[in-house]
């Protein structure tokens, strides 16, 4: 590509798939070497095609762009390039598929992570669309003959867990989310994996429960992608049904009979630790914290925190109206002390052999009765102001109240969800949730002074 265009322009046009071009790479990793030795080498076995260009060998540095720098590139130049390396990048990775070097959810985890891309090789594909992606690999193998092609259908490589791991130990199915870039944040996509794995194994007979656990040691699951809520903003209707949508997985561990139990690995934010209290039993390790940070948004957490904590373990309600109404952390050690997890761990082999001796422990038990009121006692008001100091919304904890309070006296555990759901869609309409969202998006402090 470097007859048709430069180091930089390459690097600009590449910017759209990695967040550093493959020259400014090189730069930084001394790579012309590198380069010219294995495509050498790769070149002999498989092909002329793997031969590196010349110019590799003679020059030191590449006169380039830094990551978030752009040049001008000409339309056609553009198109030119990144036709080719989109076209390289499908061509090589069906051909990891295809000879089984390695999972199709591992060339994605390991393009995002190892290689700095925006997304892995098979979503990009997907994203441009089958017809496109044949048009551009149908460019490529016309200009660089004798590169790999893809032996099937190239939907069938799409075919994928693409967010879990799922592993089996003495018939407990373990359930991993694995999206380690967005600390295993909850999107819709991973929603419904876990739900179709629940769905595939809930009937297997061997399958005597499940594990939900998350990747690496720094989160179980940071809660959810904002994704589409900045949209409803203003919106009632559309927030509240959204809550009712997010809570799918949800809904569907409330009517398990098979035990589920959540493993946790590392902190549990949000709309991860909602997950976690549905699950029918908790293990943790020592070191991990539990928090509802929604109200520094400026909203209030619309799937099931404001009913479920206070109907599962009523003696802990001061405990969780304190991390809903002024985002308080909740350490493993007294989330145990209070009940809410039932066993603590050292390391991570020893939360998965508990979590299993959970499950097993489970099988056949009777789970308790949500459909019950609670007798809560006044909530004291609370000082607007956060745990951390940042101030915080009256509006929003006024909703929220008022929703723990209604919640808390209604009969049917349907029906008091269906008032966090409504309650979650208020605080969409509050100039709070506005403020909120927009400085999270920016990455400031929101500032509720001006918003009530």
């Amino acid at each position: 590509m470097l007859e048709q265009a430069t180091a930089a322009q390459i690097d600009t046009v590449a910017s759209e798939f990695v967040h550093a071009g493959p020259f400014f790479v090189l730069n930084m990793a001394n790579g012309n070497p590198i380069i010219v030795e294995t495509n050498t080498l790769q070149a002999k076995a498989e092909g002329a095609h793997y031969q590196p260009a010349r110019i590799f060998g003679s020059v030191d540095r590449w006169k380039t762009v830094a990551p978030g720098e752009r040049v001008d590139v000409d339309t056609t130049v553009a198109a030119a390039v990144r036709d080719r390396l989109i076209g390289i990048l499908a061509s090589q990775s069906f051909d990891i598929l295809d000879r089984k070097i390695g999972a199709a959810a591992d060339l994605e985890l390991g393009c995002r992570l190892a290689l700095g891309f925006r997304q892995g090789p098979l979503d990009l594909l997907r994203r441009i669309g089958e017809k496109e992606a044949a048009r551009i690999t149908a460019r490529m193998h016309a200009e660089r003959p004798g590169m790999p092609r893809s032996t099937r259908p190239t939907a069938q490589y799409q075919d994928f867990l693409r967010n879990l791991l799922v592993d089996e130990v003495s018939g407990v199915k373990i359930v991993t989310i694995r999206r380690p870039e967005a600390m295993n944040a909850l999107h819709d996509e991973l929603t419904d994996e876990i739900l179709s794995v629940l769905r595939h194994y809930e009937s297997d007979a061997a399958t005597r429960g499940f594990v939900i656990v998350g990747y690496g040691p720094r989160a179980f699951c940071a809660g959810a992608d904002i994704g589409r809520f900045p949209r409803m903003l203003g919106h009632a209707d559309e927030a509240t049904q959204y809550a009712r949508d997010c809570s799918r997985l949800l809904t569907y561990l409330d009517r398990m009979e098979k035990p589920v139990v959540a493993a946790l690995n590392g902190m549990a934010l949000g709309g991860g630790l909602e997950l976690a209290l549905r699950c029918h039993a908790i293990v943790a390790m020592s070191t991990v914290s539990m928090q509802f940070p929604e109200v520094t948004l400026g909203i209030v957490p619309g799937i099931g925190a404001m009913v479920v904590p206070f109907r599962r373990w009523p003696a802990a309600a001061d405990h969780f109206a304190g991390m809903l109404r002024q985002a308080r952390r909740m350490d493993a050690a007294s989330a145990h002390r209070l009940g809410v997890v039932d066993a603590l761990a050292q390391d991570y082999p020893d939360l998965i052999a508990r979590a299993i001796e959970r499950v097993n422990a489970l099988i056949g038990r009777p789970r308790a009765n949500l459909d019950a009121p609670v007798a809560l006692l006044p909530l004291p008001p609370a000082t607007p102001v956060a745990a951390n100091s940042q101030p915080l919304s009256r509006e929003i904890i006024a909703i929220m109240d008022r929703a723990i309070v209604e919640a808390a006296a209604t009969p049917s555990f349907d029906d008091a969800l269906e008032v966090g759901y409504r309650a979650f869609g208020a605080s969409a309409c509050a100039s709070a949730a506005r403020e909120g969202i927009e400085a999270f998006l920016a990455r400031r402090v929101a500032d509720f002074t001006k918003t009530g």
